[in-house]
């Protein structure tokens, strides 16, 4: 059951979305690192600062859920990990980072995105950095001289024939660029039903941009994450209920198994080379089941990281920790399809019409998320990203559709039931046994 805080008058504290907004901006286009004069200015840290100072002291109610407290579980978990496996002091360091970066973005989207005004504030401006993104990646690509491309960010050159296009900060990687990419096709595809004839065009536009963002950026994975994210909506959206199980389960060995022949790859050394960062990991958890080999410790432990967020958490923090990290994922993603397939109907007596429409608009804002974050799990299967700050931008949203919705109908906080969180944190062990299955077939 969500946990409040004691509240003296319900407000909606503003100030403090107006600062979560601008904290939103600086992540995502990052204009302080246009210039090198400006690029050490801590504007980010600001602004976070100022918007859960304002959250804490002018927020109410302040909606503690257990999403929360499993992310917060983990910081002291990754210490006692770090202790265990001889790096102490490496642990506190890792739980800071964590807990600064992606603990209270998380805490801050999922309380301060309280309407679904906010909500297209926010979509609205992470389709905005999103053509950013591309279009200087165009002009990255249209200006490559061979070695490098010229504009914002660091391209990556490919043996001086491919060009990987990059941005600023975290998306100088072009699979963090890309999976970003992905993450917005739900957001595009919202609006386009939303809008009129000029709105769906300009839509459509936006949507062959991102397919072209996504195609420079020369991530294999990001590639397979779009096919992905459309398959599985006309998956869920199409199918009962049993096709929809068994594909959910034959989705990590299929992806395994695609990797092992080459499927994500023109490398066949790199393909296996992925293939045998999932079986270490795997031998990792069961040496280490407890507390694993404590978090950075993959690629000391194997000299590559692990190409694979679920398999990197379990073997980095054991049975504990990745229950923790998988359980909030399966939890909310099963929060989100249960809106969609089980609550959808808001009929019960006394409800009125204008609060059946507003019901039925949250219910697509959480369709919309629901398959934001399926595009996160599919891309984050072929990249070790389990703590990166998209996760907890996107995941803090979603959360914050589910509160909206559980505010207007409040029987529906049973989905955050005790029993509810144990079931997740086992069903989130399915990733790892499936592609432990793959593994023993395809190696």
């Amino acid at each position: 059951m969500a946990r409040q805080l004691p509240l003296k008058k319900d407000t909606d504290a503003p100030i403090a979305f107006f600062f979560l907004y601008l904290y939103t901006f600086s992540i995502l286009v990052r204009p302080h690192e246009f210039s090198i004069a400006t690029e050490e200015y801590i504007f980010i840290q600001i602004f976070a600062i100022l918007s859960f100072i304002f959250t804490v002291f002018a927020l109410r109610p302040i909606k503690i859920v257990p999403q929360h407290l499993m992310l917060f579980a983990l910081a002291p978990l990754i210490v006692i990990s770090g202790f265990f496996n001889g790096s102490g002091m490496e642990g506190v360091e890792e739980a800071e980072k964590l807990f600064i970066s992606s603990i209270i973005p998380f805490f801050l989207f999922s309380l301060c995105t309280t309407s679904i005004k906010r909500q297209h504030m926010l979509m609205y401006l992470c389709i905005f950095a999103a053509l950013i993104m591309v279009y200087n990646g165009y002009y990255q690509q249209t200006h490559f001289n061979g070695r490098t491309g010229y504009g914002i960010g660091h391209s990556q050159s490919v043996a001086g024939i491919e060009m990987r296009i990059a941005y600023l900060g975290f998306f100088g990687d072009p699979n963090d660029l890309g999976m970003f990419l992905v993450l917005n096709v739900p957001f595009v595809a919202y609006f386009y039903s939303e809008g009129g004839f000029t709105k769906k065009w300009v839509m459509l536009l936006i949507f062959a941009a991102l397919c072209y963002g996504i195609y420079m950026t020369g991530s294999r994975g990001t590639l397979l994450g779009i096919i992905g994210l459309i398959s599985v909506y006309y998956l869920i959206t199409k199918a009962g209920a049993k096709l929809i199980l068994f594909a959910l389960l034959a989705a990590p060995i299929v992806a395994t198994l695609l990797t092992k022949f080459g499927g994500l790859s023109s490398d066949d050394d790199s393909s296996q080379g992925r293939l045998e960062a999932w079986y270490a990991g795997v031998q990792m958890l069961m040496a280490n089941p407890v507390f694993g080999v404590g978090t950075g410790n993959f690629l000391e432990e194997h000299g590559l990281v692990a190409h694979n967020s679920y398999i990197h958490v379990a073997a980095e923090l054991g049975v504990p920790g990745y229950s923790l990290w998988g359980g909030v994922l399966i939890l909310s993603m099963l929060i989100g399809y249960l809106l969609m397939k089980k609550y959808m109907a808001f009929d019960e007596e006394g409800v009125t019409e204008e609060l059946k429409l507003q019901y039925a608009a949250e219910l697509k804002l959480n369709k919309t998320l629901f398959f934001s974050m399926v595009g996160f799990m599919i891309t984050a299967f072929f990249i070790s990203r389990h703590f990166t700050l998209l996760l907890f931008v996107f995941l803090g949203m979603f959360t914050a559709s589910h509160l909206r919705i559980m505010q207007m109908r409040p029987e529906l906080s049973h989905l955050l039931e005790p029993r509810m969180l144990i079931k997740c944190a086992w069903y989130s062990w399915a990733v790892i046994v499936a592609v432990y299955a793959a593994l023993k077939v395809g190696l």
